[in-house]
């Protein structure tokens, strides 16, 4: 799969977004795509293990699957970042950042909703949604 590619769809889908990152299931991180201008809140390690937490977790989630489906989104909000993270297959996931501070450009870019959705669509693969 082609990862840059990936991530270059997702960021150019939306304008808050500031980065987005693959990982494999324990949280090594295979890609990245950092939004120009935007400062990291956290350091490399402490993004490293925030990550690598946050896959721990997700695997968790996948133990329930036979009782309540397979996992679409998470969500965790913080005061400045609103982290989303996605499954990709079943061997990798994909965290997409957004900032707090909402720089609206437009009523289609913004809003975690419109943000899901937009990266739902993507990973569909379905021309039609994109």
């Amino acid at each position: 799969m082609d990862y840059e590619n990936l991530l270059k769809r997702i960021m150019d889908s939306d304008v808050n977004i500031r980065h987005s990152i693959i990982t494999d299931i324990e949280g090594n991180i295979l890609a990245t795509s950092h939004r120009d201008g935007v400062t990291n809140y956290l350091s490399p390690d402490e993004t490293a293990s925030s990550l690598k937490r946050a896959a721990a977790a997700w695997k968790g989630r996948r133990e329930l699957t036979p009782k309540i489906g397979k996992g679409l989104y998470a969500v965790a909000a913080f005061e400045k970042i609103t982290r989303i993270t996605f499954p990709l297959g079943d061997k990798n996931l994909i965290f997409v950042s957004m900032g707090s501070d909402s720089v609206r450009m437009d009523l289609h870019q913004g809003g975690q909703k419109q943000i899901v959705e937009h990266v739902l669509n993507i990973l569909s693969r379905d021309p039609t949604k994109t």
